[in-house]
């Protein structure tokens, strides 16, 4: 009789799994959550958590899967396959263009949609077959970039980028238009694990301004020393170093991402989180609200369907302002420059 009512308890249970995850669609999240980029993790899960509690009432249930890719192209490939198998998600999130093409192929052959934040130019290659990704793109934070240094009056800049993906093509491009706008403009792209950037930023001690197009620890450093050459912080322009938590190292300094969110986005993850830096968190909230509608709209057994539906969807008003998809996959949403004052941001251009 004992043994009996085990093997009924047993059955119940399993058949109770079962229902479950028939209701239950997984999210896989493939995120930097240790080591020098965990700060994009950290901040996108804040974001993606978000967006499921903001869907109400929904025919399924939403949960998400988290996995350590360290932002390593092999280490998250190795993570989204044992998404894909063992725990049978319909979604991939990712961050960066990198590890979004990385993983794409197995989002292809599993039949999962494969997400990612990050930024790149408009003409980047589609990352797959059911690959979406989003972001500020590079023509769009150039034309805000040339606005805002216009606007304050800098006659002479010199660009400090480190030589990763598209820091430093995007940047020249950058020079390339501002030295034709009359902004004498000069780019200096040094290689990962540079430690002394003195005789750089000497060089160009004359300057009105500087950018530095850079990601810790390069950037931190860079930033250091240019303060202890005694540049003004309001001198200091630029992308990629806004990544930390210490948000004291970039006071006054002026930066140029996505937007923070609408709706007193950035105060909610702030207050709940206690997260000062938020990159890419309203990126990842608008994916995977976007990916929530679909499956809510057409269901998670036919991905061409969902596929479908954020093709038809993806333009639209977001919680990074207003996104508009481009026929490679790619959703370009709003850019702005900030600064931080009192370990907040203050946006001074969009």
């Amino acid at each position: 009789m004992k043994k009996l009512l085990i093997s009924l308890c047993a059955a119940l249970a399993i058949a109770g799994c079962g229902k479950e995850d028939e209701n239950t669609i997984k999210i896989g999240a493939v995120l930097p959550m240790t080591g020098p980029n965990a700060a994009f993790g950290i901040a996108m899960r804040a974001g993606m958590e978000t967006a499921i509690e903001d869907k109400t009432n929904t025919k399924y249930k939403y949960k998400i899967i988290y996995e350590d890719g360290q932002q390593l192209a092999a280490k998250s490939v190795s993570a989204a396959q044992k998404l894909a198998s063992a725990d049978r998600v319909k979604v991939f999130v990712s961050t960066t263009t990198g590890v979004g093409h990385a993983i794409a192929p197995v989002a292809d052959n599993a039949n999962v949609l494969n997400l990612n934040a990050t930024f790149d130019t408009e003409s980047v290659e589609p990352m797959g077959k059911y690959s979406f990704f989003q972001g500020a793109s590079i023509e769009t934070r150039n034309e805000i970039s040339i606005r805002a240094l216009q606007k304050n009056k800098v006659k002479s800049m010199a660009i400090i980028a480190v030589n990763v993906g598209i820091s430093c093509p995007g940047v020249t491009a950058l020079a390339e238009q501002l030295n034709k706008t009359g902004i004498k403009t000069t780019v200096d792209c040094f290689n990962p694990g540079e430690r002394d950037f003195k005789f750089v930023a000497d060089k160009y001690k004359n300057v009105d301004a500087y950018y530095v197009s850079a990601f810790p620890p390069e950037s931190e450093i860079l930033l250091r020393q240019l303060y202890a050459m005694g540049v003004d912080r309001n001198r200091i322009y630029g992308s990629g170093f806004d990544f930390g938590q210490d948000t004291e190292l970039f006071q006054g300094v002026n930066v140029i991402a996505e937007t923070l969110g609408r709706e007193g986005f950035f105060n909610r993850i702030h207050e709940k989180y206690n997260l000062k830096n938020q990159k890419f968190a309203s990126v990842a909230y608008d994916l995977v609200s976007l990916a929530i509608d679909a499956f809510e709209a057409v269901g998670p057994d036919n991905m061409d369907a969902v596929y479908d539906y954020i093709r038809q969807h993806a333009t639209r008003e977001c919680m990074s302002g207003t996104c508009k998809l481009l026929p490679n996959g790619f959703i370009v949403n709003e850019a702005e420059w900030r600064t931080y004052k009192d370990g907040k941001p203050v946006v001074f251009e969009k």
